[in-house]
């Protein structure tokens, strides 16, 4: 932890009590980056044993928020932060050691604003849903590097957003699904001279699905809240084959 952190990270929990150790012992164990970090972490409402998993650790920030949903409490995190990136990821995923390193190096281009990561599921889970996660890393990086802002999104336990955009742009609307995307554009409408990226070595793991059936139906639902967005389009069946055919190529670099 550091008086003067180059990145702070927030994570937004409620009843989180089976997987927020887990999360947090991951981002305790980084890779030294320059500057260091800081964690908060945001308490949305619990009424299990959350809390008292999050007092067991000294040396991070915990915060209230009544509010409910986790985007009024990543708000309060972004209040709070002190330093010029903030990382965010969901108290129901591990990020990798070297996690906090590839944001701190993917943002020193003045250029790039929002950073995305590559997303993956525990080895207990399916295949069909270890591909499924493949399919969803190959998208982002093919709508990211080749598709208009239109298609653009984001997603918030793997992201990473320098400061000066909620200072220039505001917080993120207090939606209950979709105030990621809806930020990715109103960024991309406001200041086209900056970027979205998506960043492959930036790794979580996300340990709430084990099978392919549930995390289909988040994603259905990721779908009907993008739809508030009003400058956001689905992709079309040839835009599709073209992520297709890129995992297909590449299909090791996105499991």
């Amino acid at each position: 932890m550091s008086n003067h952190p180059g990145v702070s990270v927030i994570v937004p929990f409620f009843n989180s009590e089976r997987t927020l150790a887990a999360c947090i012992d991951s981002l305790l164990d980084q890779f030294e980056v320059e500057d260091g970090y800081e964690i908060i972490l945001v308490n949305n409402r619990s009424t299990d044993g959350s809390p008292s998993i999050a007092a067991r650790y000294s040396e991070i920030t915990t915060l209230e928020e009544e509010a409910v949903g986790a985007y009024s409490a990543r708000n309060t995190g972004v209040r709070t932060a002190r330093a010029p990136i903030i990382a965010f990821t969901d108290a129901d995923c591990v990020v990798s050691r070297d996690w906090l390193r590839s944001i701190d190096e993917g943002m020193s281009d003045a250029a790039v604003a929002i950073l995305l990561g590559h997303c993956r599921y525990p080895p207990q889970a399916s295949l069909s849903l270890r591909l499924l996660g493949a399919y969803e890393n190959a998208k982002a990086d093919y709508v990211i590097r080749r598709c208009g802002t239109v298609h653009h999104f984001g997603y918030a336990n793997n992201m990473a957003v320098k400061a000066s955009v909620f200072e220039e742009l505001g917080p993120f609307e207090p939606w209950r699904r979709g105030a990621d995307s809806e930020l990715v554009h109103r960024l991309e409408a406001n200041r086209p001279d900056l970027r979205l990226e998506f960043r492959p070595s930036m790794r979580v793991t996300h340990l709430e699905f084990i099978q392919t059936r549930e995390r289909f139906r988040r994603m259905a639902l990721y779908t009907r809240t993008n739809s508030q967005i009003e400058s956001f389009k689905e992709l079309g069946p040839l835009q599709r084959l073209g992520v297709l055919s890129q995992l297909l190529r590449r299909l090791p670099v996105y499991l």
